[in-house]
């Protein structure tokens, strides 16, 4: 059974979109609402995302930076929360950090798309 669960686990990390379709139309049975499964796909996927775009890092330029990664994430949260306090004079922490999350849905997919193909050009031309 721990078996299944790492080649999934596994399966998600590596192909992160695959990981919001499955979510998405597992969501989508369960809830019965388009736009709650996409939410729900987004904030479950963007860990993998994340997670794939450190290992795109590290397989591409071999070396991690991952520790670069978190401080830059922990800075972006930062900024939403000044951005939001200057906006609306009160922090409230679920919308900040909802905000912040799918920020890093959209960041974290175009790093991975572009990792991608950066890393697929890269290794063609090297052949």
């Amino acid at each position: 059974m721990g078996n299944i669960v790492a080649h999934i686990t596994a399966a998600f990390v590596t192909l992160p979109i695959l990981a919001f379709l499955v979510i998405y139309f597992i969501a989508r049975k369960w809830t019965r609402k388009k736009k709650k499964s996409f939410y729900v796909a987004i904030n479950v996927s963007t860990f993998f995302f994340i997670v794939a775009v450190h290992f795109f890092i590290v397989a591409i330029w071999g070396k991690s930076y991952f520790s670069v990664m978190l401080i830059s994430l922990l800075l972006l949260h930062l900024v939403f929360v000044i951005g939001y306090w200057k906006k609306k004079g009160d922090i409230h922490i679920p919308t900040i950090f909802r905000l912040f999350w799918r920020f890093s849905f959209l960041l974290f997919f175009f790093l991975y798309v572009g990792l991608l193909s950066y890393g697929i050009f890269m290794r063609v031309t090297n052949l």
